[in-house]
């Protein structure tokens, strides 16, 4: 029983990390060539295990001091901690409310809101990754279908042999001309078989639906399903990479320092699990001496299942890699086969959503109808967040232990009709996709602005400002503590601009 809870535990630690980032990584060595993208992987990791284990010492020592001396603390202690037994703040007590202890209100505002950036964001990038994905693959099942299986009555004369023509004439004269937005099949054209814009109200219609689950539980069916949809797919890319295997001629091989901003914040929003690291180790209950030998080694294998991927990957395709790599598979293989496993991909980043969702949806209700929407009102709102509280384009299922009676309790009431939260979900779906409506080709930029933005911020700056504010540091911890938040800050700056930068040069198109 021991040996499955360390693995239990191991596994949620795990799942805070992995799950569709892997995806992105080649992109993000083409940013800023390899040898120089696997330092900075190596820097972040060490990093994220630092502060990751940092924080549940300051959670700790938070803890501690509500119990025996809550005015040694330099903020805001809500009247739920206050009122609640020692064991049940140590078993409740989330990463906002540690900020809010010890940072004051502008803590716990400052986690709220990168939390949201973070979920809200990942919300939008799902909406560009399927319809991209959707896009490419649509194109390349029909590119290699009409030449190799549609071939007009002249090209089968002539010579004697198969010659492959599209057949666009019939079909600019037919409904698929409107479908399609005025595009054409051929595979020259700027334009798409479907258009993204047009592609784009799939997912909507499903992440409109999901948006109304009401309670996390309703959503570990579609996580366990995004689970075995990412594991199949890395799995069978993984195989279609290493078929005809052979180095790419187009690599930056050392470094690309004009690249490395979006490189950081595309790796430092794959590497930011600190949101759950506290439930999760509250979790731990008689393994809590092991959370930073698992920490570490949760750490050591995904960096190890990341950089393969994204190492074998930009081998492979070089500079010409996607934005994901799913999108380089193209011509590699059958189309019938690209087709199934970019299919299997999207299907676990949609059942993913929910989750993602539920977290901003959390936040805007509790600013629009106040903490009475939940029973549990003292609780500041980023405490059920945190419990469900998952990292860019993941999709693990939430521990059960940490699905425990507190997270249930902190579910909607019935005091505001359900119709009007359903509304406000309506409304932040449809803004989801607005945006990402105009972002089309600037998935792996999003991605990297979200990770400059909200993901510094909870993975090394406020984590590093609690350590410090709770005082009795050495001037050479103090140092280090400075220098962490010095390189969040750095890199959050100039990863917003860079992306900024490509997103605006995206919108406006080729000169």
């Amino acid at each position: 029983m021991t040996v499955l809870r360390i693995a239990q535990d191991f596994a949620n630690i795990f799942k805070a990390f992995i799950g569709t980032n892997y995806l992105t990584v080649s992109f993000a060595f083409k940013e800023s060539g390899l040898v120089l993208g696997l330092i900075g992987i190596a820097v972040i990791v060490v990093a994220t295990a630092h502060c990751c284990n940092m924080i549940i010492k300051c959670k700790r020592e938070v803890v501690e001091r509500i119990v025996n001396n809550p005015s040694s603390l330099t903020g805001y202690v809500s009247s739920r901690l206050r009122s609640i037994s020692p064991s049940e703040i140590e078993r409740t007590i989330s990463y906002g409310e540690v900020a809010s202890a010890v940072l004051g209100r502008l803590g716990s505002f400052l986690t709220t809101a990168c939390l949201f950036v973070t979920q809200f964001g990942f919300c939008v990038s799902y909406f560009i990754f399927i319809a991209d994905t959707l896009e490419e693959s649509i194109d390349t099942f029909v590119y290699n279908r009409t030449k190799h299986d549609i071939v007009t009555p002249t090209a089968m004369v002539e010579g004697g042999s198969l010659q492959s023509s599209v057949l666009t004439d019939g079909l600019d004269r037919s409904w698929w001309q409107y479908l399609t937005m005025g595009s054409n099949l051929d595979k020259d054209a700027e334009k798409h078989v479907v258009d993204y814009h047009l592609l784009i109200l799939i997912p909507f219609l499903f992440f409109m639906a999901l948006a109304m689950l009401k309670r996390i539980r309703d959503m570990g069916p579609f996580s366990a399903l995004a689970n075995f949809a990412v594991l199949l797919g890395f799995i069978a890319i993984t195989v279609i990479i290493f078929i005809d295997f052979k180095i790419n001629n187009e690599i930056t091989w050392t470094a690309n320092i004009s690249g490395f901003p979006i490189f950081f914040g595309q790796v430092t929003s794959a590497y930011e699990g600190i949101g759950t690291i506290i439930p999760i180790e509250t979790s731990m209950e008689g393994n809590r001496s092991l959370y930073p030998v698992l920490l570490y080694g949760a750490l050591l294998l995904f960096t190890g299942i990341y950089c393969f991927m994204g190492v074998i990957g930009y081998l492979k395709y070089g500079n010409n890699v996607g934005q994901v790599l799913i999108w380089s598979l193209a011509g590699h293989t059958n189309p019938i086969v690209i087709l199934i496993i970019n299919a299997t991909i999207c299907i676990g980043v949609l059942f993913t959503y929910p989750l993602q969702n539920f977290v901003a949806v959390e936040i805007v209700e509790g600013l629009i109808f106040g903490s009475s929407i939940h029973e549990d009102e003292q609780a500041d709102p980023s405490i059920p967040n945190l419990e469900s509280r998952e990292p860019l384009l993941s999709s693990g299922i939430p521990n059960e232990s940490i699905q425990s009676e507190e997270v249930d309790t902190r579910q909607p009431t019935e005091k505001v009709p359900f119709y009007k939260r359903g509304l406000v979900r309506v409304m932040i779906v449809v803004i989801q996709f607005g945006l990402a409506y105009f972002l089309k080709d600037s998935y792996a930029y999003f991605s990297a602005l979200v990770g400059a933005v909200g993901s510094t911020m909870l993975a090394y700056v406020i984590p590093c400002l609690i350590h410090i504010r709770l005082g009795g540091r050495s001037t050479l911890v103090i140092m280090k503590d400075v220098l962490l938040i010095s390189i969040g800050l750095v890199g959050m700056v100039t990863g917003v601009y860079f992306s900024v930068r490509q997103i605006i040069e995206n919108l406006q198109g080729p000169n």
